[in-house]
Order: structure tokens, then C-alpha cells, then sequence
């Protein structure tokens, strides 16, 4: 079965504004409808700027773990970059060695690259 994803990139507002992808898991493409009207509910605020949001079905599972590797120290969580490529309809997540190197693959209107302190569990 494919994984319905809640897909956002987000960023605050400044000069030190970085923008963040975050994965979500849902059960359907309704709730993850319902998802990003309350996402955007909830980030109405003008010191986030959404984006992107949208709902893809993918074989991609993402952990729960937001910040994997951080510790209560209040070291910077470990970063991921992600390739990401809509294709035939769905939401394909690879993960890339840097962002330079996924920027450099990318060709296609269809794809984009994502910072994130998620960790891709499967691709």
C-alpha cells in the first residue's frame, strides 16, 4: 500500500529564514487535505511563509523523529537533503549527499530539492 505524504516546505521570516521541508504520514489524500487546511490555519501567523503544500501518495515512509541525532544539549539537529520528483502522479523521495550535488541532478519542472530533520526510514 502507498503512504499518502503531507509535503511543506516552510521558512520563518529574517534574515536567518531557512527553509524546511517536513513529511507527514496520512492515512488518505482526504486527511491529508484536511491536513494542510489546518496547517495553514495554524501558520497564519506572517513570521512563517508556507511555500509549498501539497498531498502525494509514495512509497516513502518518514520516521516520526524530528530531530534525530539532536540532544537535550541544544546541539543543531542533523540535516537531510532530499531530491524530490512528482512522476506519473506520485511523490518519489531520494535522499541526496548534499545540496549542491541534488541541485545539480535536478532537470525537470517536476522536481526539487528539500532540507530536512527528518530521516527517510525506506525509498
Amino acid at each position: 500500500m502507498k503512504t499518502v505524504l503531507l509535503m511543506f516546505l516552510l521558512s520563518s521570516a529574517g534574515p536567518n529564514g531557512e527553509v524546511g521541508a517536513s513529511y507527514v504520514e496520512k492515512d488518505s489524500v482526504g486527511e491529508c487535505q484536511q491536513g494542510i487546511v489546518a496547517l495553514k490555519e495554524i501558520l497564519a501567523e506572517p513570521r512563517f511563509k508556507i511555500h509549498y503544500a501539497g498531498c502525494h501518495q509514495s512509497s516513502a515512509h518518514i520516521s516520526e523523529f524530528e530531530h534525530p541525532g539532536a540532544d537535550d544539549e541544544g546541539d543543531k539537529p542533523e540535516r537531510f537533503v532530499y531530491l524530490n520528483r512528482i512522476e506519473k502522479g506520485q511523490l518519489l523521495v531520494s535522499e541526496a549527499d548534499s545540496l549542491a550535488s541534488c541541485e545539480a541532478s535536478i532537470n525537470k519542472s517536476e522536481s526539487w530539492c528539500a532540507v530536512s530533520t527528518q530521516k527517510l526510514l525506506q525509498q
